[in-house]
């Protein structure tokens, strides 16, 4: 069995393994994000066109049937777009992980990402469950028990409101957990759908509350990474103006500037894209290692 790691062994692997695959995680998420947006622009075109076309032959509203649409249309691309990007990641990772030469399986690529949109597609079906029982849960507690309806709008109320709130988003991350490894595992294992959730589960449930610490932490250190690179970011056209306060320019130069420290932050924003799915692949197979009884554990 391979050891355990702290935090920041891990959070060292992962960095190491996105600056090995650096250039190669932003071109294929370029790529990605690129065709998403014009392949669901066109989507939306078509669905809005489509929509008005057939309301005035006999449907009451073309709003009601391009909400249809939209959810029906939408939703599947989004789990499809999300899955090519996850996959992409995972699978530089692994290859950074295990000392292969970096490349984009291109033969197996679409498969690999039917088997991630298949595990994603399992994990939202699994969460509807919980959202049903949590949300009928808010709903009778603040509907039908007559001690709340008396401080619905008192300062108790609001805070049991967010402290039930609170909790039931904590409860739904913590179940969401279970399945954090079913799209490493599936691209991984070819195994999809349910069978890579179990997957997940089966690597995951000696470890639980270890690897879901880790994962907050983590969370805690990109967030804060995040908003201290776009802090500065936000500093930069302020400090440019005290500058250049008195020149005829001035507003010129600020309008520029904001226009560029907005594309830095979209750049910044898009370089932190890829962490997660190295995070996954690295837990995927430390995990992985240690049930198998292999050296290479992280």
């Amino acid at each position: 069995m391979g050891c355990r790691v702290n935090a920041a062994e891990l959070y060292d692997r992962v960095f190491d393994i996105y600056k090995k695959t650096f250039a190669k995680q932003l071109g294929y998420a370029a790529v990605v994000g690129l065709a998403s947006v014009f392949s669901l622009g066109l989507l939306v075109l078509g669905i809005t066109i489509v929509s008005l076309t057939v309301s005035p032959a006999g449907f009451s509203s073309a709003g009601t049937v391009t909400a249809i649409s939209m959810i029906s249309v939408i939703v599947p691309f989004v789990l499809i777009w999300q899955a090519a990007s996850s996959a992409g990641a995972i699978l530089f990772s692994r290859q950074a992980f295990l000392g292969e030469r970096i490349k984009l399986p291109t033969q197996d690529l679409f498969r690999i990402i039917c088997r991630a949109a298949g595990a994603l597609f399992a994990q939202l079906i699994l969460a509807v469950p919980y959202l049903a029982i949590a949300g009928g849960f808010v709903y009778f507690l603040f509907q039908y028990i007559p001690a709340f309806g008396y401080l619905w709008l008192s300062r108790v109320y609001m805070v049991l409101f967010i402290a039930l709130l609170a909790v039931c988003v904590a409860g739904f991350f913590i179940y969401m957990h279970v399945f954090s490894l079913a799209i490493a595992a599936a691209v991984n294992e070819r195994v999809s759908f349910f069978e890579a959730v179990r997957r997940s589960f089966v690597l995951i449930k000696n470890d639980f509350w270890r690897l879901f610490g880790l994962r907050v932490l983590w969370f805690v250190m990109i967030l804060v990474l995040a908003a201290s690179a776009q802090g500065v970011l936000a500093l930069l056209p302020v400090i440019a103006g005290w500058f250049a306060a008195g020149w005829d320019s001035s507003v010129r130069l600020l309008q520029m500037l904001q226009f560029l420290t907005g594309l830095l932050s979209v750049a910044v924003t898009f370089a932190l894209g890829p962490l997660d799915g190295i995070l996954t692949a690295v837990i995927y197979f430390n995990q992985r290692m240690k049930r198998e009884g292999l050296r290479d554990a992280v």
